[in-house]
């Protein structure tokens, strides 16, 4: 019998990239989406195209598969109870309705008399994607529901690296990067991996993994976009190839990764692969990565956990160098555009209140830290 896996989220990343990667392994697909055009649009003709760019370009089509609308919340339920997998790919603030459905579904299952175990993991750009999600469902169940999911859904934390740029002009056509990194946390994990799901790797160093992917691909990423962004470019691909950047995403790189070694032991060589990894794959023109995507929601960038601040506050514990991460974070700070909320609240905070308060009340860097006085520095010569 073909297993089933329910993906939530019928957006870039949920057809290009985890439901792309199902798809491919053989499973039988389960699409849900709150976008009544979308839905209808995959529905009818009942295909998409995905193409990959990279070492191996190629166009896919992928059909077969099934698409509900996220109010059908009852025919969701009955399609999770027997499915082997629940994926999420929907943003961070849309788990807590997710989670209601899924609640529905194990609810399902318990009324099925199922006994295999159900994983459910939340393929998100954060550090604890499916333990959130796991606690929103069980804000949904009875006390006899929750000890049976206790003993039978795995919440296991999840870590994604695929870059999936942009919309298509075409909904039915999705541009993607050809690599994949698909973690999840061994411990949580309920029963046995799905064999055929080769591109998810069950791992017994997640937090170590998710880091590594956090502080260099992500801080890598960021510090790219928001160099190239006041350098004027408009594609990651482009202020890759400009010198000026280049030299400070490379020297951002060199600190991020010096962290991540000293903190979780990595081997030098695996980490200068992985950086030389994300250089390529930044380079590649056919993806048209645009840099307001990368740089979008400074406040949430620059917050004490994410991909620039946390691995600069390692750096002063560990005493490594900092300067490229502290240029980063200012140049984090002085980024602005009107179409991105986040840059306007943070330039009225910053004019309102001046930096050694947004420091604090944003990247949590007290005045006193060492990081606080670099920063300011670099913000002083950047001002003039």
């Amino acid at each position: 019998m073909v297993e089933k896996i329910v993906v939530f989220g019928a957006g870039a990343t949920g057809r290009g990239h985890v439901g792309l990667l199902a798809w491919q392994a053989g499973f039988e697909i389960v699409f849900v989406d709150k976008k009544p055009p979308l839905v209808e649009k995959l529905g009818n003709p009942g295909r998409y195209v995905v193409n990959l760019y990279g070492k191996n370009t190629q166009k896919i089509v992928v059909s077969g598969y099934r698409v509900y609308h996220a109010d059908n919340r009852k025919a969701i339920a009955e399609e999770i109870c027997d499915a082997t997998l629940v994926l999420t790919a929907v943003f961070d603030q849309n788990l807590a309705d997710v989670a209601l459905t899924i609640a529905g579904g194990i609810t399902a299952c318990i009324r099925a008399g199922r006994t295999a175990p159900l994983n459910v993991i939340a393929c998100e750009n954060m550090m604890d994607s499916s333990s959130q999600l796991g606690r929103h469902v069980l804000s949904h169940l009875t006390a006899e529901e929750k000890a049976w999911c206790e003993r039978c859904v795995g919440f296991p934390d999840c870590m994604i690296s695929r870059v999936v740029p942009r919309p298509e002009p075409d909904p039915l056509v999705v541009v993607a990067e050809d690599y994949n990194e698909w973690t999840a946390r061994a411990e949580s994990f309920r029963g046995a991996k799905p064999q055929a799901l080769t591109a998810l790797e069950l791992v017994d160093n997640q937090t170590a993994r998710l880091e590594r992917k956090l502080f260099i691909h992500n801080g890598g990423h960021a510090t790219c976009g928001y160099f190239g962004y006041h350098a004027g470019h408009q594609y990651v691909h482009e202020a890759v190839a400009d010198p000026r950047v280049a030299e400070k995403v490379v020297g951002a790189l060199d600190e991020l990764g010096a962290v991540v070694e000293r903190k979780w032991g990595f081997s030098t060589e695996s980490i200068a692969a992985y950086k030389r990894d994300l250089g390529r794959r930044g380079a590649v023109p056919e993806m048209r990565d645009e840099i307001l995507r990368v740089v979008r929601d400074p406040i949430r960038k620059l917050s004490t956990r994410e991909r620039l601040v946390a691995p600069a506050k390692l750096a002063v514990e560990y005493g490594l160098p900092r300067k490229w991460i502290v240029q980063a974070i200012v140049a984090a700070l002085r980024y602005r555009h009107p179409q991105d909320p986040q840059s306007l609240v943070l330039a009225e905070q910053l004019s309102r209140e001046g930096l050694t308060p947004v420091l604090r009340n944003i990247c949590e860097i007290e005045p006193q830290s060492p990081l606080a006085d670099e920063i300011q520095s670099a913000w002083n010569q950047a001002a003039g």
